[in-house]
């Protein structure tokens, strides 16, 4: 090898200049959590906002939710773990709650923007007061004038998704029949049963009732 001037690299002798760089093309991600998912009356809870790798740019106008307000983030460990608190809306029943950030928003130490949007488990906000009622129930029956051999579906939908309904709950005193077997929809809110009057009965009033203290709300 030879120079401009026609110098001669010196025979055997290698030199390697090491120049070190970085290469980082990785985009932020995130991770939301909330302290607690079920909110009452006069509760607040903290949210916190776990990102890949340090960011900057993240306010709370990257933040979208429901049914709630979210104080300013802030962060104790440079910008990689964030913190604010949720205080849910007042005189609120809402059963399907998230909390999603824009990442496209943020950006880490190397230049590179989030994409998409980041999404936090469901929460649920019950803040009504406290003198308004619980759940409620509607209670319909495919067949009101029952024969000989027939049987019908009963249906019990209420106002709400609850929990702890069983048959237990179900008063059939003035009835003049049989349930069987309580059957859930997914949605939470409507099961179904068949319904099987006593035979060698003849009744034109006759009732089917359901115990509202033995089911609760997602709220409690």
């Amino acid at each position: 090898m030879t120079d401009v001037a026609g110098n001669t690299g010196q025979a055997g002798a290698t030199y390697f200049d090491n120049v070190p760089y970085d290469i980082d093309l990785v985009r932020p991600t995130a991770t939301i959590t909330l302290a607690d998912s079920a909110l009452t009356v006069g509760e607040t809870t903290t949210v916190t906002f776990a990102f890949s790798e340090p960011v900057t740019g993240f306010t709370r106008d990257d933040v979208v939710l429901a049914n709630g307000t979210l104080g300013d983030p802030t962060t104790h460990d440079n910008g990689r773990t964030w913190t604010a608190t949720l205080t849910p809306t007042a005189n609120v029943y809402a059963g399907a709650n998230t909390i999603r950030v824009n990442l496209t928003g943020v950006t880490d130490i190397a230049g590179n923007t989030g994409t998409a949007t980041a999404s936090s488990a469901n929460y649920t906000v019950d803040t009504r007061p406290a003198n308004t009622a619980g759940p409620t129930a509607t209670i319909t029956l495919a067949d009101t004038s029952l024969t000989v051999g027939e049987t019908t579906v009963v249906t019990f939908a209420f106002s709400e998704t609850v929990t702890d309904f069983t048959r237990d709950d179900i008063v059939l005193t003035d009835a003049n029949g049989m349930l069987g077997p309580l059957t859930a929809n997914a949605d939470g809110k409507t099961w179904t049963a068949p319904f099987t009057p006593t035979a060698n009965v003849e009744d034109a009033s006759n009732t089917i009732s359901v115990n509202l203290a033995g089911v609760r709300n997602t709220a409690g």
